[in-house]
């Protein structure tokens, strides 16, 4: 009880049920005159900082079951019996040193961007001059033309020292101290990576290459209007971009892991470390005030015009997408923040199409009368849902006559 309580108070709260099995069922528990006070007694005993949940004795079906209600503690870590616990699914689960320091700081309010890492030789002052001479064209920013002003300025400089923030936006080599600050793509068909990189350097580097490369590895067609040549990607350009942004500028540095950006046939992830700060999913759906993790790494990206100070970038995502014709993207945070954009071309499919298209990607290779055995369909009726999808650019025809297969477009 005491582990799960712990778990609780370190995670989202919740409520135990002394009483009831796991299979839901109240087989009730007897409760004397000292019982709660012995048990509250023993949680605050044998919890650090002391937790003093609501107790209460409730009655079913003549049966007495104990409801204790545990609320979110705002000073964590909580320790029982000297174990920090998080609760994840049904499971009490003991949190590593990484994730004690974690809760700890943003417990606090103490970033892990402001935490001194190296001296300022390590910078490139290049580079500060570049963000001074960008973020005055864009901002009409009246900078310091010091580059140590300008750091100071930032909240960056700590003596002859700086903070991780500024080793991150102005390093010469930031995966000297952050082996793992850096963004993972991969392309995938039927299961299989067939393309990978990984994007090292600065965060304005990473965030500029990144979206260079997504570009450059989904599918796009030209469409003629009137005398106008218009590109339309499959995945909004606009909303790839926030995401790469907003995964680089709200990731959780101290999670040795790096920014994964997957691209599969019918979809694009984005998944960083650390999940959501003070917000649900569903408020990245709405007007919502902006949180962040990393201040001072929002900010130098605020005057390069990559970001906004208003909470409008998951809004804006949504939109884009929808305009696209990708439909909404999903967002996931639970430990990490994952977003999900769906292939415009595959959104729209009807549920033929899909089928079609997951038993190909299941075979890799198929032959026309496959398909047709494997749905049980006409073969005049599978020709023109192929024809279809390759006019769509959703899969290659190989071959002629009986050897011709299909296979998934790349």
């Amino acid at each position: 009880i005491v582990e799960t309580i712990c778990a609780f108070s370190n995670t989202r709260g919740g409520i135990v049920l002394v009483g009831v099995n796991d299979k839901g069922e109240v087989v009730g528990v007897d409760v004397s005159r000292s019982t709660i006070e012995n048990l509250v007694s023993r949680i605050a005993r044998e919890t650090n900082p002391r937790i003093y949940p609501e107790v209460e004795v409730v009655e079913f079906n003549g049966r007495k079951v104990i409801v204790i209600r545990v609320s979110e503690r705002t000073d964590k870590p909580v320790f029982a019996f000297g174990v920090a616990y998080k609760r994840v699914g049904k499971s009490n689960l003991k949190m590593d040193r990484d994730e004690i320091l974690r809760l700890f700081r943003e417990s606090r309010r103490i970033s892990f961007e402001d935490e001194k890492i190296c001296t300022i030789s390590e910078l490139d002052y290049g580079k500060i001059k570049s963000f001074i001479e960008r973020a005055s064209a864009y901002r009409r920013a009246v900078l310091p033309s010091d580059p140590k002003s300008v750091l100071d300025n930032l909240g960056m400089l700590l003596n002859d020292h700086i903070n991780i923030a500024g080793l991150l936006a102005f390093g010469r080599n930031p995966q000297k101290y952050f082996p793992y600050a850096c963004i993972k793509i991969g392309k995938f068909v039927s299961g299989s990576i067939i393309f990978e990189k990984e994007i090292k350097g600065d965060i304005i580097e990473q965030i500029e290459r990144a979206y260079a490369e997504v570009l450059s590895l989904i599918k796009r067609e030209i469409k003629v209007k009137g005398l106008k040549r218009e590109e339309v990607y499959e995945y909004p350009p606009k909303a790839l971009r926030e995401a790469v942004v907003n995964a680089v500028a709200h990731r959780d540095y101290s999670i040795k892991s790096p920014i994964y950006i997957r691209i599969y046939e019918d979809r694009i992830e984005f998944e960083n470390p650390g999940g959501l700060i003070d917000l649900t999913v569903e408020d990245l759906k709405k007007p919502h005030k902006s949180i962040l993790r990393n201040p001072k790494i929002a900010e130098v990206l605020y005057y390069l015009g990559f970001i906004e100070k208003w909470g409008i970038g998951t809004l804006m995502i949504i939109k884009e997408c929808i305009l696209n014709g990708n439909g909404e993207p999903v967002f996931e945070s639970n430990g990490s923040f994952k977003l999900t954009i769906f292939s415009r071309y595959f959104s729209s499919l009807d549920p033929v199409e899909r089928k079609i298209i997951d038993y190909i990607r299941e075979k890799g290779v198929v032959e026309r009368r496959e398909i047709q055995e494997h749905l049980k369909l006409a073969e005049s009726t599978v020709r023109k849902y192929l024809i279809k999808l390759r006019l769509r650019g959703l899969i290659v025809k190989i071959g002629r006559g009986k050897r011709t297969v299909y296979k998934l477009a790349l």
